[in-house]
């Protein structure tokens, strides 16, 4: 009997938690199809940027404050939904998604300045430095436009020296690239172009005897001509960009821009004493555009410059400045350009940190800005900065090195924009060591090297960019003397001493072989004499030549093996299309890469 009640229950129970058991399979599928077609509730009630000035804001827009990196771009990722940001105060769009910044508002490569948007997609898919599927052919043609990468590697430019953005509307999408990402080898990027984005990628220019004179030799220029209306650069921008070993400046954006911004990006390590006529010069980052946004870089491993500011409007905040031999931050008076005649300073510091280095001069103060204006009217704001214990009760983090300086200071900033978030100087090192460079979720060895060294507080300022030594400059011999040797060089600076204390070699032709350090050097336009410490065995003859010798042993190690990998890229449906977002499918697919790489 009990059997038999047992089996007449058993079968109905069975069937009932059959049929729970579908229903909660239903239910989580619902549930699942629901989550992928609806956003989740955002975890921040209040994530996105507030219009007035915040001193404590969110540093990563994205809702997930830790994504975690991806090994690469999906090469043809579905286009993420934006970040909920609100639009600009203009209503116009930022190029970068959830930034505010001066030229922010272009609309660079994508085509959205046409009445109806397009724009020409450029697949980069050589690294060769001129021809068919080249980086140059992108940055050659004319129209909106926007380069894309189906290659990873090396752009080796040494050949060329420089290469220019002369046309307007421009995208360089360096997100697009597989890992390790692009790195344009030996040359300089000059910018005279309007309306021009470039991010993810590296440049990093080098000591190559052959290239542009050292003494001109930036990493990149946004530059233009002040007597040519239709070559001076305005609204460009610059994001996760990585710049490193010029030999003059390392970064220049010059009076003839006008509304420039820079964002996340690592400048780093200018080469010192290398073949620039003044010597040892290691350059960071000078700005003299009116209207600039200085945000969350890091500048690194720089005797000076970090930045040098001579511009009537400028924001600067957020930035990590390391081991710069001298001072960090320089406010240089408007009077040292003419092109700022006639105008008043309104300059906006905060938040950013100066830290010392190995080879920070332990003469020297640590402020984070020196201050050296004096043109009457300015408004200065420079409040919240750190500088690793120095302390002035007067001014924190400054060091007024003029009269009246103390006397521009004010208690609100001068210069704003509407928008625009600054997070306290205690959160800039560990946001600027997460976010900035090209690829901060794929670095290459530099700029891993490079956060390396500011995290752990080591590293030095370089000479050469790998070990050996470097004969320059070379010359024909024009005269001599017993202690002497005169003969043209490309750029000669009578101000400086560059080659003292070096050694010179005469070779080939009469006295052939023989080696002196130079004592003293003069120069006579670009004729260069050289005067040495002791006697010629044989005074060199019109037949020989002679070269300076310059000793590479504190270096970067070499150039970066960037390896060569291959994709191909597919674009979104109707790429030129315009979402309900305001940007076209192609920005869409664009910034679900830059997400994937930062």
């Amino acid at each position: 009997m009990k059997g038999r009640i047992s089996a007449w229950w058993a079968e109905p129970l069975r069937w009932l938690l059959v049929l729970l058991s579908l229903a909660g399979v239903a239910t989580m599928t619902a549930c699942s199809e629901q989550s992928s077609t609806e956003p989740a509730p955002d975890p921040d009630p209040d994530p996105g940027p507030d219009p007035d000035p915040d001193p404590d804001p969110d540093p990563d827009p994205d809702p997930d404050p830790d994504p975690g990196p991806e090994p690469g771009p999906d090469p043809d990722p579905d286009p993420d939904p934006e970040p909920d940001c609100p639009p600009l105060p203009s209503g116009e769009l930022p190029i970068v998604p959830c930034k505010v910044g001066f030229g922010i508002e272009t609309p660079a490569g994508s085509g959205r300045n046409l009445n109806t948007p397009k724009t020409t997609v450029h697949r980069v898919t050589s690294l060769k430095a001129t021809g068919a599927g080249t980086l140059k052919a992108c940055l050659d043609a004319t129209g909106p436009r926007v380069c894309v990468f189906e290659t990873s590697g090396t752009i080796d430019l040494t050949e060329l020296g420089m290469i220019s953005i002369d046309n307007d509307y421009l995208t360089v999408a360096g997100q697009t690239a597989p890992s390790p990402g692009i790195m344009i080898r030996g040359a300089s990027v000059r910018i005279e172009a309007s309306d021009v984005l470039i991010q993810h990628i590296a440049i990093r220019t080098g000591d190559a005897i052959q290239g542009r004179t050292p003494g001109d030799r930036d990493g990149i220029y946004a530059i233009g001509k002040r007597d040519d209306p239709t070559r001076q650069p305005i609204n460009v921008v610059f994001d996760h960009i990585s710049v490193s070993w010029g030999l003059d400046e390392t970064f220049t954006v010059k009076d003839t821009a006008r509304n420039v911004t820079i964002l996340d990006s690592i400048v780093s390590e200018g080469l010192w004493y290398n073949m620039h006529p003044k010597g040892g010069h290691s350059k960071g980052l000078m700005i003299s555009a009116e209207n600039m946004l200085v945000q969350g870089n890091l500048i690194a491993h720089h005797d000076d410059r970090a930045p040098l500011e001579t511009t009537p409007s400028a924001i600067t905040v957020n930035n990590v400045t390391y081991n710069t031999r001298q001072v960090g931050m320089r406010l240089a008076p408007l009077s040292n350009n003419s092109a700022h005649d006639g105008k008043t300073r309104t300059t906006t510091v905060a938040g950013n940190v100066r830290l010392k280095g190995p080879s920070s001069d332990s003469n020297r103060d640590s402020a984070t800005v020196v201050l050296s204006e004096n043109r009457s009217g300015s408004k200065i704001y420079i409040e919240d900065n750190l500088c690793d214990g120095w302390d002035n009760t007067d001014w924190p983090c400054v060091r007024v090195d003029t009269s009246n300086g103390a006397s521009f200071r004010v208690s609100e900033p001068p210069l704003w924009i509407d928008g625009l978030q600054v997070m306290p100087a205690s959160q800039t090192l560990d946001y600027v060591l997460a976010n900035a460079g090209a690829r901060p979720g794929d670095r290459d060895e530099v700029d891993a090297r490079i956060i390396a060294d500011v995290a752990n507080r080591t590293g030095t300022i370089i000479n050469c960019v790998g070990p050996g030594t470097i004969l320059y400059p070379v010359a024909n011999v024009s005269s001599s003397g017993s202690r002497s040797v005169s003969g043209g060089i490309p750029d000669c600076d009578s101000s400086k001493t560059a080659y003292v204390g070096r050694t010179v070699e005469i070779f080939e032709g009469t006295g052939a072989g023989q080696m002196r350090e130079v004592a003293s050097q003069s120069c006579s336009g670009n004729t260069v004499t050289l005067n040495v410490t002791t006697d010629w065995d044989t005074r060199p003859g019109s037949d020989a030549q002679f070269r300076i010798h310059i000793p590479c042993d504190i270096n970067a190690g070499g150039w970066p093996e960037m390896a060569i990998n291959k994709r191909p890229l597919t674009l979104p449906d109707n790429p030129n299309e315009v979402s309900s977002s305001g940007y076209t499918n192609l920005e869409l697919w664009l910034h679900s890469m830059a997400r994937s790489v930062e």
